[in-house]
């Protein structure tokens, strides 16, 4: 159609006509509803805005009316709304807003907006990057995609999925941009965004389904089989958000699909054809947050745990690194330089680091710089590392939607990886890209990759269960939690997280709080954990074949053993000593740090105090290189303190030792406060 012919007809009579060529067979179309046309699952503009850049370089605009249900009714059909420049090699792409993107044969990505009431374009070319003409070529094309935040998501050759940020008043970078946030796509050749993280990308003739959680950074779906067949002669995938889809094909015919996100279904499941003749065509596009969903509602934020231990590790330059959350929920940290003088220590606010409700988790790098971890009330996982100079970055949210602390490993080929549950019970993990990398690939959880096998147990986890692991510095770990009834749950995977699908849970039930482990003299790992009763439960690790006969599972099976004497409302930690024995530590009713040892028959005695004041936080253990390890708390007054194990250890307490309330066991520990009178605390964070 000419753009005098365009002109000239009534909108009445170009609604009348189909879409594309004049010559094409007459239509009936709908009458265009006043306002959108609302529903639970999508909401649509009601003139839907479409952009086809022809072959002579024009660009022309449409409006579909009914983006909601596909039906072929366009109130505006090929209206010429820019002179020249729009053919090949410039790929144009749809955004939010009325953006319209694009990509010049000098490789440089701008926008330019059109307002289609008043018919005019209110910035033309805005610069935003450089670097963008590989995606020019045929065969990478239709491997970007802008999403309904305006966000740019583009395959590389290399495999990864990339997730590039702007600033949508001013169309700048973002710190962000190039974030990698998957790979495995190198077989893909189209990608599209559907909305609310929602994207489809064609391997073959077939259309898989992704999700994902931008603010929260998780995969919520990888690689589902969308739709089989059907998808070798689609030119093009575009969407105006809410799930739809809308394939050009090589015929010229435009068909258009819905996903619905909440049902998890097709809304048809076969193709709706909206439009023909666009076989004239270099490409079309779509406003990308034309159709919108209900917003997803944000999550309660969290409280703080109660008595938040704290988290230290010696490096391997053998300074001490301490981390704890203190009252007003600031990341503290503390860098302990003489192992032999407990008055070394210095304390900071981390920049930024606030509103932090659980215990941090410290790990080290294969290039020996440390990193540490921490749940923020938001459900959100933040990092600090260590920069040079020994001063500590800025939070950097890795997202998440967890109630608990996360925990970290770093496995033999250096990739330090974060596990965490979530508010429904189930394991994710976050892995670092390479070892040192500063990428981390964002969330996972088993299930966004595949479905529990037939007849296998699918364990859900309390949500204010802390994951702890075991063999943390392996090729496969073990990872525990309690899950939903009580249970200490165990699995075991590889690099690739492969075993998080299936787990060895205890027949004890009842168990609350964070769990912890660690090898006995024997190898075999033995966990600890707070029962019904508030007394501290140990078992000790055993297999047992599952029920098909094909799997043997790691467990803690069994009735376990109760260390009497002691009971509390907090989580023990543990301790490996210099004879591989263990201990176990605990914040007693009363307030009292406790100590039990392991005898040589592997019972455990009685409790023995470790001071003779009262701690605000649960205990937590350094081991050091010596082989000696420490016991790190916060009295009442606020003070940090450390104490060491004396030799005393030696000399287990008798069998079923109890403490006597009246008169108590004298401390087989050494330490006090681990900063000098008058060094101050930290008053106020460094950075906000």
């Amino acid at each position: 159609m000419s753009a005098y012919r365009a002109a000239s007809l009534t909108i009445a009579a170009i609604t009348a006509l189909p879409l594309g060529l004049a010559s094409a067979p007459v239509a009936a179309a709908d009458a265009i509803p006043a306002t959108p046309a609302p529903s639970p699952q999508v909401s649509c503009d009601p003139r839907t805005a479409m952009y086809g850049a022809t072959q002579d370089h024009l660009l022309r605009y449409f409006a579909h009316a009914d983006a909601s249900n596909g039906t072929f009714n366009w109130p505006v059909i090929d209206k010429q709304i820019d002179k020249g420049g729009w053919g090949a090699p410039r790929l144009t792409l749809g955004g939010p807003s009325g953006w319209v993107y694009s990509i010049g044969g000098d490789g440089i990505l701008s926008r330019s907006r059109y307002e289609p009431d008043t018919d005019r374009w209110t910035t033309v070319g805005q610069k935003m990057d450089t670097g963008w003409g590989d995606y020019l070529v045929d065969s990478r094309r239709n491997r970007i995609t802008v999403d309904e935040r305006g966000n740019v998501l583009a395959i590389h050759d290399d495999g990864t999925l990339r997730l590039y940020s702007y600033d949508q008043k001013t169309g700048a970078p973002l710190p962000d941009r190039g974030r990698i946030v998957s790979g495995g796509f190198g077989s893909y050749d189209i990608l599209v965004s559907a909305g609310d993280g929602l994207l489809f990308a064609r391997k073959g003739n077939d259309l898989y389904r992704f999700r994902y959680d931008i603010d929260r950074q998780q995969w919520l779906d990888m690689s589902a089989l969308a739709w089989s067949g059907g998808w070798q002669d689609t030119q093009e995938l575009r969407s105006a958000g809410g799930g739809t889809l809308y394939a050009r094909q090589k015929d010229g015919s435009l068909y258009w699909y819905r996903y619905d996100v909440n049902a998890e279904a097709w809304v048809d499941t076969k193709p709706r054809k909206a439009g023909w003749n666009f076989q004239s065509y270099n490409g079309i596009s779509l406003r990308t947050d034309a159709c919108t969903t209900p917003a997803q509602s944000p999550s309660p934020l969290l409280p703080a745990r109660p008595h938040i231990p704290a988290a230290l590790r010696q490096g391997s330059d053998k300074l001490i690194q301490q981390f704890y959350v203190d009252e007003r929920g600031w990341l503290i940290q503390g860098l302990q330089r003489d192992i032999n003088d407990l008055g070394t220590v210095m304390y900071s606010v981390v920049p930024g680091a606030q509103d932090l409700v659980d215990q941090p988790v410290i790990t080290e790098q294969v290039d020996g710089t440390p990193l540490a971890f921490v749940l923020g009330k938001d459900g959100h996982v933040y990092m600090t590392k260590r920069q040079p100079g020994a001063v500590w970055s800025p939070l950097v949210d890795l997202g998440g939607n967890f109630t608990a602390a996360p925990t970290v490993v770093r496995n033999s080929n250096g990739i330090v990886a974060v596990h965490a549950f979530d508010r429904e019970g189930r394991l994710w993990y976050l892995n670092q890209r390479a070892a040192n990398s500063e990428d981390f690939i964002p969330w996972r959880t088993r299930y966004a990759d595949s479905s529990i096998p037939s007849g296998y147990e699918q364990a859900t986890f309390a949500g204010v269960s802390q994951a702890t692991v075991v063999d943390g510095e392996s090729a496969r770990p073990f990872v525990l939690g309690i899950d939903k009834q009580g249970r200490l749950g165990m699995n075991r995977a590889d690099d690739t997280r492969d075993g998080w699908w299936v787990w060895g849970v205890s027949d004890v039930t009842g168990l609350s709080g964070t769990p912890v482990a660690a090898r006995a003299a024997d190898g075999k790992i033995m966990a600890f954990a707070r029962n019904k009763d508030g007394q501290i439960w140990a078992a000790k690790e055993s297999n047992r074949p599952y029920s098909d006969g094909k799997l043997t599972l790691n467990g803690f099976f069994g009735d376990g053993t109760v260390i009497p004497g002691v009971k509390t409302d907090g989580s023990p930690a543990v301790a490996v000593n210099k004879d591989k024995s263990l201990g176990v530590l605990v914040r007693d009713e009363k307030g009292y740090i406790r100590y039990s040892t392991q005898r040589a028959d592997g019972s455990f005695g009685g409790w023995s105090l470790v001071w003779s004041g009262k701690s605000s936080t649960d205990p937590s253990v350094v081991q050091l290189a010596d082989g000696r390890w420490g016991v790190f708390f916060i009295d009442n007054d606020g003070v940090e303190r450390m104490y060491t194990l004396t030799p005393a250890n030696a000399a287990p307490a008798a069998p079923n030792t109890r403490v006597k309330r009246s008169a108590e066991p004298q401390s087989l520990f050494v330490g006090g406060p681990t900063a000098r009178p008058g060094s101050g605390k930290p008053s106020a964070p460094t950075d906000k």
